[in-house]
């Protein structure tokens, strides 16, 4: 859906109560997918490992219209940044904080319910650009060692920079449902030019991580951050339809290309 702006105004917060636990969940749409139209660069395995409990406290978990699942991250103690394609036509979301199994009820977890959330004005889901989206809770969260927010980029990243995709998606292909627990993953930047090779549909509001070194994001991680130095570069959006371990590069939306977007919604600044 092309340019869609869903603004709802009634929110409800809980202390407690983790979706997840006891039900399965799937992946939103699923993350999108594009066919290649260049060739893949090497083999990769997708997954990473387990990350350390809590080390990421901005991540969330996105429980969409009792079905679907997507990440997201704390920008403030009042907003979560997430893709578009998680938000686009739902209702209703479940935003779980400070979780590390979300198949858990973890006493750090803080969950809320919200449907006061927008996708960007031009998001286009068939060129997949400006795939983002804001989620506005019920009210703010307390901050402490187990949640808090994160700060978004002033500047671009370079290429060949090490980032670090976070998630419950997947660890394979072969995967029947998303990770229990949060997972990482260290992967460089590569060049847009590079991306737009094998995609074609590559552009100045996305950024993608190269497959060389074998790691990768997959269904499930969708909406979830792009990590580095503290803050998040990007929002995962998609990856080749070919498959999450056949070695394609995954495309972000590229956070510092929407601030003046995000400041004008949320107020928040690098």
């Amino acid at each position: 859906m092309i340019a869609k702006l869903a603004l709802l105004l009634v929110c409800v917060a809980v202390a407690s109560g983790n979706p997840a636990a006891g039900k399965p969940w799937h992946w939103k749409s699923p993350k999108p997918l594009v066919t290649p139209i260049g060739p893949v660069r090497s083999p990769r395995i997708v997954g990473g490992h387990e990350a350390t409990p809590h080390s990421w406290p901005h991540q969330v978990a996105l429980f969409i219209d009792s079905m679907y699942f997507c990440g997201g991250s704390l920008i403030s103690n009042e907003w979560v940044l997430t893709a578009a394609h998680c938000m686009d036509g739902a209702r209703s979301v479940e935003v779980v904080m400070g979780a590390h199994n979300i198949r858990q009820n973890e006493p750090s977890q803080v969950t809320m319910t919200s449907t006061n959330f927008f996708t960007h004005e031009q998001w286009n889901s068939f060129n997949l650009k400006n795939d983002l989206a804001l989620i506005r809770l019920p009210k703010a969260v307390s901050f402490n060692g187990n949640i808090q927010a994160v700060s978004l980029p002033a500047s671009d990243v370079a290429v060949g920079t090490i980032v670090t995709p976070t998630g419950w998606g997947r660890p394979s292909d072969s995967s029947g449902g998303t990770s229990n627990v949060l997972r990482e993953v260290d992967v460089p930047i590569m060049s847009n030019a590079d991306c737009n090779a094998i995609y074609g549909i590559v552009g100045a509001g996305q950024i993608c991580i190269d497959s060389t070194g074998g790691k990768g994001t997959c269904n499930g991680d969708s909406g979830g951050p792009l990590n580095h130095a503290g803050k998040t570069y990007g929002i995962t959006s998609f990856g080749s339809s070919a498959g999450c371990e056949k070695g394609y590069p995954d495309a972000f939306t590229r956070v510092n290309h929407y601030l003046d977007w995000i400041k004008q919604h949320t107020g928040v600044t690098p």
